[in-house]
């Protein structure tokens, strides 16, 4: 079964019901208070004509105390308005807060059920390849030249499988707390040159291209800087072409460490950029791969290691993603 036919299985709660639902609630009780106003003023009318009408007519102070339940009147009038404007207030920003944080809820459920699809769209693909090639190897005499071509595509699997395992597992220790940073000094070429020659052992037929200078040391979390760093480089061999070329820069300007993972790809919309970095987030045009968290755990790790991280514009077609972070200095005992 594929993703498409698996999405299509699972029942999405109707979200237009429960809005309907919130709107005629909240209808409901602005229409009740403006109610309650109206049956106020009426009886403060009735009451202020009841009053005028017991008032003797020879009464020789008939006009101050008509004038005394006019000054009433209007009094009560303005205590019923300030009440009604009052709780209309509480009632506005009650329900802004409840919608906002409702609608926050039904979004995020709806992300992590699209979630949960390509999840299992992602485990199920490289489970079933494996065991389709270990079978294959199994039952056939094959040549070396194609048991070497299998075992190159299993292993492309398990990477991948196990690149899923490890961004899930860092997704629940971040969002629990539980991971704590192991800081060591690293010289950030000879991480990014580990990374790719793994990455070009993977895939062979694909083409990366090093800009780097030397020298240039980071203090941070090795392990967790190489995950961001093989998200990224994912992320562009996954959405460029076969013969499209993979590009990472390392450089330094002023007190600043840039490295860039540049790809040759379609790109990404501008008003996708905000988003891409969210948990869960696949642009339209990416909805068949990934699980949406690639991205979001990359800005996290980064962020923890007080960087920054954004998406450009490469020309003339694909996108720049930079990670910017304060250079390591050489302590001298």
């Amino acid at each position: 079964m594929d993703y498409r036919s698996l999405k299509k299985r699972i029942k999405v709660k109707p979200l237009r019901t429960i809005y309907i639902f919130y709107w005629f609630l909240l209808s409901y009780i602005i229409a009740a208070l403006l109610f309650w106003y109206i049956s106020l003023a009426t009886q403060n009318k009735e009451i202020t004509v009841f009053k005028e009408n017991n008032v003797e007519v020879n009464d020789p102070l008939r006009e101050q105390k008509l004038l005394k339940i006019q000054d009433e009147k209007r009094r009560k009038t303005a205590q019923y308005a300030g009440e009604g404007i009052t709780f209309l207030l509480f009632i506005i920003a009650g329900a802004v807060f409840v919608f906002r944080l409702v609608n926050r809820q039904l979004v995020l459920s709806q992300q992590q059920q699209n979630f949960m699809m390509a999840i299992t769209h992602e485990l199920k693909t490289p489970i079933a390849v494996t065991k389709l090639n270990l079978e294959t190897m199994r039952k056939r005499q094959l040549e070396p030249e194609q048991q070497q071509k299998i075992l190159t595509s299993t292993i492309q699997e398990t990477n991948r499988l196990n690149s899923l395992c490890n961004n899930m597992l860092l997704l629940s220790q971040f969002d629990s707390g539980g991971y704590t940073l192991t800081r060591e000094r690293f010289d950030a070429a000879e991480l990014i040159r580990e990374t790719v020659d793994d990455f070009a052992e993977r895939f062979q037929l694909r083409n990366f291209r090093l800009v780097l200078k030397d020298q240039i040391f980071i203090n941070g979390d090795k392990v967790l800087l190489q995950m961001a760093l093989n998200n990224l480089i994912d992320n562009a061999l996954k959405y460029s072409g076969k013969n499209e070329t993979v590009t990472l820069k390392l450089f330094k300007d002023d007190k600043y460490i840039r490295l860039q993972v540049i790809d040759e790809g379609n790109g990404i919309p501008d008003e996708e950029k905000k988003k891409i970095f969210e948990k869960y987030f696949r642009g339209a045009k990416r909805q068949a791969k990934g699980t949406g968290l690639g991205l979001y755990l990359t800005k996290r790790i980064v962020k923890q290691h007080q960087g920054t991280i954004q998406v450009l514009d490469n020309t003339p077609q694909g996108c720049i993603f930079e990670m910017v972070f304060k250079e390591s200095k050489v302590s001298h005992s």
